[in-house]
């Protein structure tokens, strides 16, 4: 038997917001050393293991195969550690090919920082109205 209710869980934004943070902190580094003869830029890969995971969880809800599963044909004969769940989920951090571009850079600091920005927002929001909740509960 399944819960009554659902607390509001925000792992996955928390998630999210790491990954956010420790891009900004990889672009940042880039355009710092985008001069300095040798040096690779590095880039920050969440969204495709996100979608990865979610796209498990959702196989795994319906008895199916999961995608990082490699062919098996039961759950139990799938590799451990093949493919991304929730529970694993974490931002990869991965060497870019070719030289960095200025140009690239400052728009991926743009768009990250407003990704950084809505997170922000919608958790602050959820932890807001439960701070309601728990506040007005007693009226």
């Amino acid at each position: 038997m399944g819960k009554p209710y659902s607390i509001v869980d925000t792992t996955m934004l928390e998630k999210a917001l790491n990954a956010a943070s420790m891009r900004q902190q990889v672009i940042s580094n880039n355009i710092a050393n985008i001069n300095t003869p040798g040096y690779q830029g590095q880039t920050v890969v969440f969204e495709t293991h996100l979608r990865e995971a979610m796209a498990n969880e959702d196989a795994e809800k319906n008895g199916e195969v999961a995608v990082g599963a490699a062919g098996a044909v039961d759950k139990e004969f799938t590799l451990d550690g093949t493919g991304w769940s929730m529970a694993s989920l974490q931002p990869e951090l991965v060497d870019q090919v070719g030289k960095v571009d200025v140009n690239q850079e400052m728009a991926s600091l743009a768009k990250n920082q407003i990704m950084y920005n809505a997170l922000a927002t919608k958790i602050s929001g959820i932890y807001g109205a439960l701070k309601w909740v728990v506040e007005n509960s007693g009226r």
